[in-house]
């Protein structure tokens, strides 16, 4: 039941972000974007990025962030599927005029180097990126989300990741997406 709350809650972001990157009426201003420089929308998630890997987080470049973001925050999720937990990633409290977020954070639930912001966790997990492990054979969509703030969160790092998400969701300002498909690799026997 909590999983299927979770899936509505990132619908409705999805469709507020989007209304609210197209409600801007100043034809100069561009919408809120984020590219990664190590993977395209669309294409494959590199196998640094998971189990097969190093399993270190994905760099993000931002751009054009809204006015009045006050945070920043990251989500990461499965396309579901098999998975009783779907995000396996939870960054918040990012300060808004970050412009990069650097690859491999380290797994602790604060990060000074951007700015005191906060990662969530899934028990017994360390705190912040799970590098995504699906079933071997075929492909899994994975979703990066960025999302525009309107406050600070007051929720602590290793907080569940769940229950970031709502707290994200809840705060929204603007989103974007990065889709990305990974297969990981069937066992080949020797």
């Amino acid at each position: 039941m909590r999983r299927r709350h979770f899936v509505q809650t990132l619908g409705v972001s999805a469709l507020v972000g989007n209304a609210g990157c197209i409600g801007q009426s100043d034809d100069t201003t561009s919408t809120f974007d984020v590219s990664s420089p190590a993977f395209s929308s669309g294409g494959e998630l590199p196998s640094r990025f998971t189990c097969d890997g190093n399993g270190v987080s994905p760099p993000f470049v931002i751009e054009r962030v809204p006015e009045p973001t006050a945070a920043l925050a990251v989500t990461a999720e499965y396309d579901g599927g098999v998975f009783s937990q779907p995000v396996f990633w939870t960054l918040w409290n990012v300060p808004p005029e970050t412009e990069r977020i650097p690859a491999g954070l380290p797994r602790e639930p604060a990060l000074d180097t951007l700015g005191g912001a906060r990662q969530g966790t899934q028990p017994p997990n360390e705190p912040g990126y799970e590098p995504p492990c699906p079933p071997a054979g075929q492909p899994y969509e994975h979703r990066f989300q960025v999302y525009a703030l309107g406050e600070k969160l007051s929720i602590e790092g290793e907080t569940e990741q769940e229950e970031a998400s709502e707290t994200i969701a809840n705060a929204l300002i603007a989103s974007t997406r990065i889709t990305v498909d990974y297969t990981h690799p069937a066992e080949t026997e020797s």
